[in-house]
């Protein structure tokens, strides 16, 4: 046995493995899972829109999967990347073969792809291959473009995930910060009306008053307590929501909203499309399309490869063991052209298929932008009518003020019921309810607009 010949081929094949074990993966970068399981602290008892932007970033599910989808396609660029190493690769093998006509001198023995071996023998192979791609007209460096742009895709993809998460985290938050106003001011007026039913059934039972009269009193308390009920509903499920984005746990009875931050952002500084995060999106996944026909086209192209093989053999008539002193027994290199002719048109159909999808993005960035554009024009629309609703809000607070100034001082005086008296606060409790909603939805109109054309 040739023990020094073996120990040398053992020394190749123990390198390869120490190349693919030892040297860097760049390993997949940790991303914080989310522990289903995991303990929570202390019912949150206060929020601001700001620190709830922040942990919903830290949190949130489809940014995590984004991260996810972010390292997949990096290590799709090192696949593509291994396509301008050389590819080696170790075979070995051990055969018995019985020929029942055995031949002391060889004849022919292969006719096409059919070999046929003469002889009764035990025998041993070891080798090594080594095959380099030498040129192919672009093609891999193509790949490895297609799947750096698809790196760069998936980052903006995940930055316009972030976009709309926190739009979605706005109108969250609008609606818990405009129910939490509503629920508040409302219970101020079922207070108001439960007293001023008390005096509606003392004097109902007093014959002063009709019992519709007494009636209507009824009706105006448990209307109002079932705005109450529906409000609560409307923000808890708004919590709830929250809860799923932040991760945080909320005390909802005893929940403090801050107000949302005014901004003297311009609504209508944004004209330029190409700045925002959705047409770049769209603009690197055509880039990415354009390169996959151009790398589909020179499919076509041939391709040269460089080889090497180097083998040892061993074989015996009688005994197993002696036919592993195997020996050196042929090396060889070459080159190869490789040159598709006819592939039943499937490479065609791929580049036909390639450019067909290539304008179905092209389409699809349109209809995105336009999307867009129609959006940011209802925003404008509803904020210039909020404009107007809010200059009638404030008119009518101030002459609902003065009425119930008026009504005090003259309930005072003994000259109007006390009940008369409350019914001019309810007014204007109304019409502060209804102020408080078009403030604040105004505010969140334009964080939003500000969100949709903030350029990351």
């Amino acid at each position: 046995m040739k023990i020094f010949s073996i120990s040398k081929l053992l020394i190749l094949i123990l390198l390869g493995a120490f190349v693919q074990v030892c040297v860097p993966s760049y390993a997949v970068e940790d991303v914080n899972t989310v522990k289903l399981n995991e303990q929570k602290g202390p019912l949150i008892t206060g929020i601001n829109f700001e620190d709830v932007l922040a942990k919903a970033k830290d949190h949130a599910y489809d940014l995590k999967i984004a991260d996810y989808e972010v390292l997949i396609s990096k290590q799709e660029v090192r696949g593509a990347r291994s396509e301008y190493f050389p590819k080696f690769n170790f075979n070995a093998g051990m055969e018995y073969t019985r020929n029942f006509r055995d031949v002391k001198e060889s004849t022919v023995m292969s006719i096409g792809e059919a070999f046929i071996n003469p002889y009764t023998r035990f025998q041993s192979i070891m080798g090594i291959t080594v095959v380099y791609n030498v040129f192919d007209f672009g093609v891999r460096g193509g790949n490895l473009k297609v799947a750096k742009e698809e790196v760069k895709a998936k980052e903006l993809e995940t930055l316009q995930k972030l976009q709309e998460m926190n739009l979605t985290l706005l109108d969250t938050y609008t609606k818990i910060l405009v129910t939490t106003k509503q629920i508040e001011l409302n219970k101020e007026i079922l207070a108001l009306q439960e007293k001023d039913l008390a005096l509606n059934e003392r004097l109902y039972n007093a014959k002063e008053i009709s019992k519709t009269e007494y009636n209507d009193a009824k009706v105006a308390v448990q209307t109002t307590r079932g705005k109450i009920a529906d409000l609560k509903n409307i923000k808890a499920e708004s919590v709830n929501w929250l809860a799923f984005y932040t991760g945080e746990e909320y005390d909802l009875e005893n929940l403090k909203v801050e107000d949302l931050k005014k901004s003297d952002f311009d609504v209508l500084e944004f004209q330029d499309y190409t700045k925002s995060i959705i047409w770049k999106v769209h603009e690197k996944n055509i880039k990415k399309k354009e390169l996959e026909l151009k790398v589909a086209k020179r499919n076509n192209y041939p391709k040269i490869n460089a080889y090497g093989r180097y083998y040892l053999y061993g074989a015996d008539r009688t005994n197993y063991a002696e036919s592993l002193g195997i020996e050196p027994s042929n090396f060889t290199v070459g080159a190869s052209l490789n040159m598709p002719l006819f592939d039943g048109f499937r490479n065609s159909a791929l580049i036909e298929k390639t450019a067909l999808e290539l304008k179905q993005l092209q389409v699809e960035r349109d209809k995105a932008i336009a999307q867009l554009m129609a959006r940011l024009a209802t925003m404008r629309a509803n904020l210039m009518y909020l404009d107007e609703q809010l200059d009638a809000n404030e008119k009518a607070v101030a002459e609902l003020t003065d009425k119930e100034k008026s009504m005090r001082r003259l309930a005072s005086k003994k000259l109007v019921s006390p009940i008369e008296e409350d019914e001019a606060r309810i007014e204007l409790l109304n019409s502060q309810i209804e102020i408080e909603k078009n403030s604040i939805t105004h505010t969140a109109l334009t964080r939003g607009i500000q969100i949709l054309t903030e350029e990351y």
